[in-house]
């Protein structure tokens, strides 16, 4: 380099090295996005093979904020092969945190067919709490909020149902298809869209792409309606059950302008009401102020057995009612504590199995499942109170839908 002076010197020297380094990164640049891209054309090559043309990989990749580099997920890695249902595929998205590989999933995607030996709706006879336990000490609200917040209706309820994280397409088969089956249940899953509502309108066209590929490739002869045009966020928070309701609670308020609110719950989270629907549900719930006054009514037995505290943290009064219809009444089922097999709900029937209540009625000759749940502990401050309320329920759930022979469970 020729002697221009000190300055210029090193003015030349920096220009050189920056433009050293600018090559050296523009190539580390051009590096990792050719990387990426590669990734990419794998992924959705992936995604097509895994899940049989079913479903877009583009909108795959672009879930929960998007990926580049989707691999088989699960411990069983599952494809769809078309060779019998249930059938589905499991992906999973690779990311790098704190120097190594994590798998992430990603999206699943189920297809089940009714009739099926195993039962597709169950309950849990000692069920899982549908609210957040609070600490000790604390004077949080526990009933204001369910974490378990019950299915919304597509529309009327013919196309299907969605979830926090899922949106269920239902394909009822004109004729029978392949292996005798008459529904065709397609379920597609992101576990992060509770976080992502973004996502759920390109779950719900992922859902019904497939339902329409899967129909036709079992044979499933079916007309689906078109997306609706809103996908409202489930329902989570409980409010007041009293007052003019429309939604899937509205027999409750109904009750309520005619009953004693007495024991009776003073919260209420209910969903839109789809005529078409498979799966109806209501969850309600005793708030605070109401369990504050409710227990020193009730006998000292009772008291000794139900602590206040643990009440209003731990394990809340509620009840929850669910109806099934169709094809979806016959593949109810109980879990029993200690049972491998739940025990199975048949049409036509009525009764009890722990903490489940169980009617039946029939709907435009269709059958109709209707249960009811709720936990031991409330039972015993419901006592004679809960038939009053399983009447209610299923009155009004059969009578809204056109049923007729509806069938109760005995009083206990």
């Amino acid at each position: 380099m020729p002697d221009r002076g000190r300055w210029r010197n090193a003015v030349n020297l920096l220009l050189c090295t920056a433009g050293a380094g600018g090559v050296v990164l523009g190539g580390w640049a051009l590096h990792d996005t050719y990387t990426t891209h590669r990734n990419a054309e794998a992924s959705r090559a992936l995604i097509t093979r895994a899940c049989a043309g079913l479903v877009d990989p583009d909108a795959v990749m672009r879930l929960d904020g998007g990926t580049h580099r989707v691999v088989l997920g699960g411990d069983e890695p599952r494809t769809v092969g078309f060779e019998g249902i249930p059938d589905g595929c499991v992906l999973s998205r690779v990311e790098e945190r704190h120097g190594r590989e994590v798998q992430i999933r990603q999206f699943t995607l189920d297809i089940k067919g009714l009739p099926q030996e195993r039962a597709l709706h169950t309950v849990e006879d000692f069920p899982d709490e549908p609210f957040t336990t609070l600490a000790l000490g604390s004077q949080g609200d526990m009933t204001a909020r369910t974490r378990l917040p019950d299915r919304m209706p597509l529309g009327d309820g013919r196309l299907g149902d969605y979830g926090p994280d899922d949106v269920t397409v239902v394909a009822r088969c004109e004729q029978p298809a392949e292996a005798g089956t008459t529904t065709l249940i397609v379920t597609a899953t992101s576990p992060d869209t509770r976080d992502e509502a973004g996502d759920r309108p390109v779950l719900a066209r992922l859902a019904r792409r497939a339902a329409v590929g899967a129909a036709a490739e079992y044979g499933c002869r079916a007309q689906l309606p078109e997306l609706p045009d809103r996908l409202p966020e489930p329902v989570v928070d409980l409010g007041p059950a009293a007052g003019d309701r429309s939604d899937s609670c509205g027999w409750y308020a109904a009750h309520l302008r005619t009953a004693d609110g007495g024991s009776l719950p003073d919260r209420a989270a209910g969903v839109p009401l789809g005529g078409a629907a498979r799966e109806e549900g209501c969850l309600l719930a005793v708030g605070p102020a109401a369990t504050r006054r409710i227990h020193p009514t009730l006998g000292k037995e009772q008291r000794a057995h139900l602590d206040l505290d643990s009440v209003l943290r731990i394990s809340s009064w509620w009840v929850r009612t669910r109806s099934y219809f169709g094809d979806d009444a016959a593949a109810f089922a109980v879990e029993a504590p200690g049972k491998r097999i739940p025990d199975p709900v048949a049409p036509g029937t009525a009764g009890r199995l722990g903490d489940v209540l169980h009617g039946s009625a029939t709907c435009q000759g269709r059958p109709a499942t209707l249960t009811m749940t709720v936990p031991y502990r409330y039972r015993s401050v419901l006592g004679a109170r809960l038939d009053e309320l399983f009447r209610a329920y299923a009155t009004d759930a059969a009578a809204r839908r056109g049923c007729t022979g509806l069938v109760l469970p005995p009083p206990e």
